[in-house]
């Protein structure tokens, strides 16, 4: 309870914005399902300074190169194979209500992560850290991107299901229908990872998504959907999803030993991390960080966020091997960075899924 109410007080007093909530359920209209989100920032930040600045970056980096029968595919491949998707991204655009915002965009929007791999984009960095501790496994994420605007399309959403709350999300990737950060209550807590991996030239990735190939954000909403209700039925599905790029996915579960590293590729396999293969920590305290390079390399001179991470968890004392702990570490530089959109601290054993609009930081001297 203590921890709580510390992490509350680290919420409202340093959040760069505070974070809303709003609820999904899945068993009402797919149409409206989104259609409040997109209205509720529109109306509290204009499109302008919101989904305007995003898109017209993301345009620029990535968008620009597609031509029109690249989108045609794209909305071809989502209404075909998709349907529910589809229909909430119809709901989506019918609240933008704008002629620059059209199916055929928000298709494209939905496997933004497939195209920016294959188009070679620099996109921002992320952290993951699972610490095992005796209340169970503390998942900490940190979100990076660009530009800053995307601060502004951060939600935290609850999801219903047969009138029950079944899990979490925060994301500024929401609007696409896939989520990045997800907690199905009693089951896993699941975070994906940019990984700089094998790519798929853009005529071959568009080859896979119009034969059916799911888009990154829509594995986790698989997971949150499905049946799949227990750490190594999620693990399998993840491992074995056909995928489309390069990607992470970090996994806690409710058990001991419950936490697992998932490097997939489009090309190659790779095995997964687990806590009894990682060596690092002991029986009674073991951590894992992952950030966007193979765990099994060395960290890159220029980014030495797992490392930093790793050495930080290594030193925790018995007192702070907790949630509050955990927010320590990913709130330290460069861990948490330039570019962090937000944080969220998760506990599937303990059902707590706290979660932090933040501000970018930049180091300085201040002795000059």
């Amino acid at each position: 309870m203590k921890l709580a109410v510390i992490l509350l007080i680290l919420a409202t007093t340093y959040a760069y914005t505070i974070v809303p909530t709003l609820d999904i359920d899945l068993d009402g209209p797919a149409k409206q399902r989104f259609q409040p989100a997109v209205q509720l920032i529109l109306n509290t930040y204009g499109y302008d300074a919101s989904f305007g600045a995003f898109f017209s970056y993301h345009n620029e980096t990535t968008f620009k190169h597609l031509t029109s029968k690249d989108y045609d595919v794209l909305a071809t491949s989502v209404r075909t194979h998709w349907p529910q998707y589809a229909q909430e991204l119809e709901g989506i655009v019918e609240a933008f209500n704008r002629t620059d915002v059209t199916f055929e965009y928000m298709a494209a929007w939905a496997y933004f992560h497939e195209i920016g791999h294959s188009l070679s984009v620099n996109i921002k960095e992320c952290t993951a850290i699972l610490l095992q501790t005796k209340e169970g496994i503390i998942h900490g994420r940190n979100m990076d991107q660009s530009p800053d605007a995307g601060r502004l399309l951060v939600v935290h959403f609850k999801f219903i299901k047969n009138g029950q709350y079944i899990g979490e999300a925060v994301d500024q990737y929401w609007f696409k229908t896939g989520f990045v950060t997800m907690f199905k209550y009693g089951v896993v807590s699941l975070q994906e990872n940019w990984r700089y991996g094998h790519y798929l030239p853009l005529f071959m990735l568009l080859k896979k998504i119009a034969a059916g190939t799911t888009s990154l954000g829509w594995t986790f909403r698989h997971i949150l959907d499905s049946d799949i209700n227990n750490f190594d039925d999620a693990v399998t599905y993840l491992e074995n999803v056909i995928v489309a790029c390069s990607q992470y996915n970090i996994v806690a579960g409710t058990g001991y030993n419950q936490g697992a590293i998932i490097s997939r590729d489009p090309i190659s396999t790779y095995p997964t991390l687990f806590f009894n293969n990682t060596g690092l920590g002991n029986d009674q305290f073991q951590y894992m960080v992952q950030t966007n390079y193979d765990h099994w390399h060395k960290d890159p001179k220029g980014d030495q966020r797992r490392t930093i991470a790793e050495n930080l968890l290594a030193n925790l004392t018995s007192t702070m091997q907790n949630e509050l702990g955990a927010y320590s570490v990913i709130n330290t530089y460069p861990i948490h960075n330039e570019g962090t959109f937000y944080t969220a601290i998760m506990n599937v054993a303990t059902g707590r899924f706290n979660y932090f609009g933040q501000e970018g930081i930049t180091p300085f001297n201040d002795l000059e």
